[in-house]
């Protein structure tokens, strides 16, 4: 599920938010199908040098590091560099932000969807959506009394400024309600707003289903060289983390590594995008609910930033 469509021309200043953004994000038919419903299961294929590992299990899992009371997934934020890495972008949401002022709140860290359309050409991206409560980014979905689905994305700013990285490792917990119609994709997308630098989809899904690992091929990225169903549900506490550099991609679930490749590895810089909206376009009037977000972090090789 992804909004970028490759090599788009601007649109609109609502697009995409100040700090130096390009207007990259823009409607565009979706080139892969989002996974089935809760109840439904792809066959999982793999192409190329992946390995995919079998010990993650539903709910919540291995803590990085021990919770507390004032967690509201029970596994703190990690706050520590180390093993080659140097953290580069971190947020717990700790201050709160009414609906309507998300943007007001943290528009300094992050660039925010708004004003334009959504993947599946029906729905709209609103800042309206998110909020922050209770330690947590709130992305509540639904389906306006006009029929339109309502989506949220968001793009987080490293030292403040919009775009990526060439390697680097990022991570979020989060979970979601099951809201028929709608789903989840986080991923890392080109600056330059090219699908053929690459595309990287962990973790993706319909809210509250199994989540899904996407890597697109660079020779021809309408196809999927890795694509894999695994065991952990989005309805679930979990940390996904995507670790990238210039030899391989591995993908962890709860610090449990669930697949890694050395093909079809990006070069380009890249940007991590958080986007939830319908999957079809047209979901049930009456779906509502929530992808709930704990903290991400994003951290780059003590080498270099990448």
């Amino acid at each position: 599920m992804r909004t970028e469509q490759a090599d788009a021309p601007p649109l609109a200043a609502e697009a995409s938010a100040a700090h130096g953004a390009g207007i990259a994000h823009a409607v565009g038919a979706g080139r892969h199908r989002p996974p089935l419903g809760r109840g439904g299961r792809r066959i999982a294929v793999a192409v190329g040098a992946l390995v995919v590992l079998a010990g993650i299990v539903a709910g919540s899992a291995t803590a990085l590091h021990s919770g507390s009371a004032a967690d509201p997934s029970g596994v703190r934020m990690p706050s520590a560099d180390g093993n080659g890495w140097k953290r580069v972008f971190a947020e717990d949401f700790e201050d709160d932000a009414p609906s309507g002022r998300f943007e007001a709140g943290y528009g300094d860290r992050f660039s925010i969807y708004h004003g334009f359309g959504d993947t599946a050409g029906t729905g709209q991206y609103q800042s309206s959506v998110l909020s922050a409560h209770d330690g947590m980014l709130d992305m509540h979905l639904g389906t306006t009394a006009a029929g339109v689905p309502l989506a949220g994305g968001i793009v987080p700013l490293v030292d403040g400024t919009w775009g990526g990285q060439t390697s680097g490792r990022y991570s979020i917990r989060m979970k979601s309600d099951p809201v028929d119609g709608f789903g989840v994709a986080v991923l890392l997308w080109s600056d330059e707003n090219k699908w053929s630098d690459g595309e990287v989809d962990f973790p993706e899904g319909a809210l509250g289903a199994p989540a899904y690992l996407n890597v697109h091929c660079l020779s021809d990225p309408a196809q999927k060289c890795v694509h894999e169903q695994t065991r952990a549900s989005l309805e679930d506490w979990h940390t996904y983390t995507i670790e990238w550099t210039p030899t391989r991609m591995s993908f962890f679930v709860d610090d449990a590594m669930v697949g890694s490749t050395d093909k079809d590895i990006p070069t380009a810089r890249m940007h991590l995008v958080v986007q939830a909206g319908s999957n079809d376009g047209h979901p049930p009037a009456d779906a509502k609910g929530s992808l709930l977000i704990d903290w991400m972090t994003i951290d780059v090789p003590t080498t270099g930033r990448g």
